[in-house]
């Protein structure tokens, strides 16, 4: 007999456990007086040090890109901007939250040197060339 009661008072203390996690729980969710939703996020900017060395990047190669031809040039001009957004995360973000702030940065900065990039590319702007970036 002793072991029955044991039994059932081992039963019953484990609803009671379950019965007061499941009400402590309960109370939980509701407004904690944190804010739920984070500050909107704010466009990345490409400094005007990485404007001028993607201008040269792009000034330098050029000719090498003509002598490929456009096919190999877009893979030649990829990888360039590649290696360029890894020296600079904050181009790399500047580019993944707007493509066209390439076209922006150097149609500001150098616009010749961005008219021959296209023309070597047969692109019509450097979003476009930018591609699967």
């Amino acid at each position: 007999m002793r072991s029955t009661m044991s039994r059932r008072g081992r039963t019953a203390g484990v609803l009671l456990v379950l019965t007061a996690t499941s009400l402590g729980l309960s109370g939980c969710g509701g407004d904690s007086g944190y804010e739920t939703v984070g500050p909107a996020p704010t466009e990345p900017t490409i400094s005007q040090a990485s404007v001028d060395e993607l201008c040269g990047i792009l000034d330098g190669q050029k000719g090498t890109w003509k002598a490929l031809g456009p096919p190999v040039a877009r893979v030649a001009f990829t990888g360039a901007m590649k290696l360029w957004t890894v020296q600079d995360p904050a181009a790399n973000a500047a580019i993944s939250w707007n493509r066209h702030i390439v076209d922006t940065v150097t149609t500001r900065t150098c616009p010749e040197v961005r008219t021959a990039t296209l023309k070597v590319l047969d692109q019509p702007d450097l979003k476009t060339a930018i591609g699967g970036f």
